[in-house]
């Protein structure tokens, strides 16, 4: 998918974007923003949401009964007598899209706004464990998050969560660790049960008193862990995007220039990059990015500058690899999504 257009669906009027390896959507509260990249995800992932919610014991007799299913509850009204969808040439329909058969793996890996509510008592929640009509994206993602705790995650590295060798780089770890959980420990504990702890001076902390932040970043990184395997292996075979709902979300703006480094890790994995944001900082830094590639004596040291004050080769390197992708141009909607 190159381009998506949608005109008349729920409160967005008008709405097209071409997408790069790094697109930014921004728009007011309730202009749509959700709405869209949840249906991007639908048009793409189609099939394996079907195949998903049947598996999880759910169905539907009509279109609308899915519209609540996957949008959630109160949602079948979204989809209007003049509503379009288009991706690239093709034209979509809500009937259309559930008539697909093809066989399909999920390529969108969709972090939602509302991610703090996956964790319960320090633990992802089971997919099961939500209403049955609470949104898809949300069940699904907290879903990913639980099997990929219970894959190991932690019990390989001797409990530690974060931070943990082998996952991001050291540079970008560092820098997370110092703007959100200011050099404390992110661990498993076991001896209850099975449970996420703040580490501070050998105190440990249940999840339920960490700070607004911490909590809302918790499941944020969690999702990134998933998406930066260790090892040979630079990312999850099938998944092509990576789309984020409001990363800043509890964040000061410290904090979210060190999540900006995780972003242009993610495209160096090659996976291709959606943010919804309403941070100044996040727009400014494409701002930046945008100046810099206009000016001929800019450089991926200028970004590098930009982004980081740590002196670190690893960074750099980064910096470099994206500056120097030429496809890596960000992509920022704000006065075409119209609500």
């Amino acid at each position: 998918m190159k381009t998506l257009r949608i005109e008349n669906l729920g409160q967005i009027k008008e709405a097209e974007v071409t997408f790069g390896d790094f697109t930014v959507l921004v728009g007011p509260q309730a202009s749509g923003k959700s709405i869209f990249l949840q249906m991007m995800k639908l048009v793409i992932d189609c099939v394996d949401i079907k195949e998903t919610i049947k598996k999880f014991g759910f169905n539907w007799n009509n279109y609308k009964d899915f519209l609540n299913l996957y949008f959630g509850e109160g949602m079948e009204g979204i989809i209007k007598p003049d509503t379009n969808i288009q991706s690239d040439n093709t034209k979509y329909s809500i009937e259309s899209l559930l008539r697909q058969k093809k066989v399909s793996t999920e390529k969108i890996f969709l972090i939602p706004a509302q991610r703090v509510i996956t964790m319960q008592n320090g633990w992802p929640r089971n997919y099961l464990n939500f209403e049955m009509q609470d949104p898809y994206i949300v069940k699904h993602f907290s879903e990913d998050l639980r099997l990929h705790m219970e894959s190991g995650i932690g019990s390989r590295n001797s409990g530690s969560i974060f931070p943990q060798e082998g996952r991001m780089k050291k540079s970008f770890r560092d820098k997370l660790n110092e703007s959100i959980f200011f050099n404390a420990k992110v661990e498993l504990d076991k001896s209850i049960k099975k449970r996420i702890m703040l580490n501070i001076e050998g105190y440990n902390l249940p999840y339920l008193v960490w700070s607004a932040g911490q909590r809302e970043f918790m499941p944020l990184l969690l999702g990134l862990y998933s998406l930066m395997p260790s090892g040979r292996k630079t990312k999850e075979k099938d998944i092509e995007w990576v789309v984020i709902e409001e990363p800043e979300m509890g964040l000061h703006p410290l904090a979210i220039q060190s999540l900006l480094l995780t972003f242009l890790e993610l495209i160096t994995r090659k996976y291709k990059v959606i943010i919804s944001t309403h941070s100044p900082v996040i727009l400014e830094l494409c701002w930046a990015i945008t100046n810099i590639q206009k000016n001929s004596r800019g450089s991926a040291d200028i970004l590098f500058k930009l982004l980081t004050s740590i002196n670190n080769r690893q960074s750099e390197k980064y910096s470099k690899m994206y500056w120097e992708n030429a496809n890596s141009k960000p992509s920022i909607l704000t006065e075409r999504m119209k609500g």
